[in-house]
């Protein structure tokens, strides 16, 4: 058993005002510039570490009004071996909280910690006060901020947090010795008995020997510097010269660390920042491991928080998703900040926090992934691999059923905004069925990612979106032709039929007439393609094309229209003129 940091609300402290988010063992904030994730990191630090850093100037200003105070609640619950939430805290941690500290909500068992920093303006420094709630969760009209305490303190030395920073090296690390690794380094010397310290010194002594007798140049200097020796007053006075380090106790002051081949590798100074980065990460976790470990060896419980702002960067796309796994293996509770899409890719959707602005206030989205279905699941985990983890950054996201739309929109997107429609942070995604809408569109708004459905018209599909969207509204559904983010194509046609009733059969022949006329080897065969073109290619045929070769077609569908000297297709417009007008494109 153990514990876990489950619930942070943080109120006046810069962009967070009644801002609240749940955490889980590991967490990863997700969300564009300046949402917030790295003061949720940091009000973290506020209630468990450090305020040095604290100033006036992140005290949360709304309207004009700068708030008096900072509050930032954590809510501690016991979890049992498997990480779920269990009812009551184990003996060890029962004693660090203390029985008074302890509340009790339904059969739930918790330590709600407040902790309020006020600003002392003679003092011209931020004063803290730490409280326990009396409840965790406030009455109907109540305030959270308004919840009554009690004035107690709680020893939180069995949960150490941690602040890895965005700027690290490890070749900096080596050089100071308040540095994760400087740390670990200085007890190097603690890890071995008297007889291994005493054994190793001799080999270093007789290593340090030869290293001098077979050089001319150390040879040298110890013989000119034993001129210093006649000097002292001293019997047993000698000159030692020592290339490795004479006692162990110092071995930390000349480690060095090398990457590279077996017989080719090179000291960190040589690598980039992102292998030197990456390191510093890894060291921490050995720092931390080692804590975990002599925790653990002296039955003292130990429970690290661990904070990590943006650790993917300078690193390969193949590294960050690496990465992101030796993260999770840390001991303690993570809580990483990240604009990478591929450590978010590895996360599990329920460690995943959407972080978004929402009429000036940052709120927090969370997705309810164990509600969908095992095939819902499959597919909606199927689609973030395909997208590489961008689904989670989309500042729009566009739904469809046909594999002719996954290849034509975007296309058609690109001649709409004259750039691709990715640069403007918008996705495309296929999902699978007419059926399948549901796991999606639930995903967009647990994470406030504005969504859009493009539709055949055919009843079937249809229907089975319709029924989607009623599920996720709820009593507020009317009717599915009054959302203004749902276009479905008129006549009961589905893309490739709608395409061809605007008239582009002959933007179809003129693109195909492009692509194969050129492979021809000569005049005579370039004509006789032509009049098989001309032929074969009427309405019915193109149909029947692109129902049988769907792959091949869409794109000719695509890249037809795209070089159309025609609009693009109405209700393409359409829907490409409401994301326009949603996100703000000018």
């Amino acid at each position: 058993m153990g514990i876990l940091i489950d619930q942070l609300r943080v109120s006046g402290f810069r962009g967070l005002d009644a801002f609240e988010i749940s955490l889980s063992h590991s967490t990863v904030l997700t969300g564009t510039n300046n949402v917030g994730k790295t003061s949720v990191l940091k009000a973290l630090q506020l209630a468990l570490g450090s305020r040095t850093f604290l100033t006036v100037d992140d005290l949360n200003i709304a309207e004009n009004s700068v708030a008096d105070q900072i509050i930032v609640d954590i809510r501690i619950i016991p979890v049992g071996a498997d990480g779920k939430p269990a009812n009551e805290f184990e003996e060890d941690w029962e004693t660090i909280f203390t029985a008074d500290n302890i509340q009790i909500e339904g059969a739930q068992n918790y330590v709600g910690l407040r902790n309020i920093f006020s600003y002392n303006r003679l003092k011209s420094e931020f004063e803290k006060s730490q409280v326990i709630l009396k409840s965790w969760t406030p009455a109907a009209g109540q305030k959270w901020q308004d919840l009554p305490t009690t004035r107690a303190r709680i020893d939180l030395s069995k949960m150490p947090f941690y602040y890895i920073e965005a700027q690290r090296d490890v070749v900096d690390d080596l050089k100071q010795r308040t540095s994760f690794l400087g740390k670990l380094l200085a007890d190097v010397s603690k890890s071995y008995s008297s007889a291994d310290i005493g054994a190793l010194e001799e080999l270093i002594k007789e290593l340090n020997e030869q290293a001098v007798q077979k050089s001319d140049i150390l040879s040298t200097i110890r013989t000119v510097l034993k001129g210093v020796d006649t000097a002292m007053d001293r019997q047993d006075s000698k000159i030692e010269l020592s290339p490795f380090s004479k006692k162990l106790r110092d071995l930390n002051k000349n480690i060095s660390i090398h990457y590279g081949e077996a017989a080719n590798s090179f000291t960190m100074d040589y690598h980039g920042m992102g292998t030197r980065s990456w390191s510093s990460l890894l060291t921490f976790k050995a720092f931390v491991t080692q804590n975990a470990t002599l925790s653990a060896a002296e039955d003292i419980p130990f429970f690290p928080i661990i904070a990590i702002e943006e650790p993917e960067a300078h690193l390969h796309p193949n590294a960050q998703k690496k990465l992101y796994g030796q993260m999770y293996d840390m001991p303690g509770q993570k809580i990483i900040s990240t604009h990478s899409p591929y450590i978010a890719s590895c996360a599990g959707f329920n460690e995943i926090r959407g972080l978004y602005k929402e009429n000036g206030r940052i709120k927090c989205g969370e997705f309810n992934y164990d509600s969908l279905t095992s095939d819902e699941q499959r597919k909606l985990r199927q689609k973030v691999i395909n997208t590489r983890g961008e689904i989670f950054f989309s500042k729009a996201i566009v739904l469809f059923e046909g594999e002719t739309e996954e290849q034509a929109l975007p296309i058609l997107a690109e001649k709409y905004f004259n750039r691709p429609a990715y640069e403007l942070g918008i996705d495309f995604i296929g999902v699978g069925g007419a059926g399948a809408y549901f796991p999606f569109i639930q995903f967009a708004e647990a994470f406030n990612i504005p969504w859009y459905i493009f539709s055949d018209g055919e009843p079937d599909p249809v229907a089975k979106m319709t029924a989607a969207v009623r599920k996720l509204m709820g009593t507020s559904f009317t009717n599915i032709q009054n959302e203004e983010n749902i276009f479905i194509i008129d006549g009961n046609e589905d893309f490739e039929k709608y395409i061809v009733r605007l008239n582009f059969l002959n933007d179809i022949i003129t693109y195909v007439k492009s692509v194969e006329l050129p492979k021809c080897v000569n005049i005579q065969h370039r004509q006789r393609k032509e009049a098989e073109i001309d032929r074969l290619y009427n309405n019915q045929y193109v149909l029947d094309q692109a129902k049988n070769n769907k792959t091949e077609w869409a794109l000719i569908f695509a890249y037809a229209i795209y070089q159309s000297r025609q609009a693009l297709p109405p209700l393409v417009i359409k829907m490409l003129n409401q994301i326009k007008s949603d996100l703000h494109y000018d």
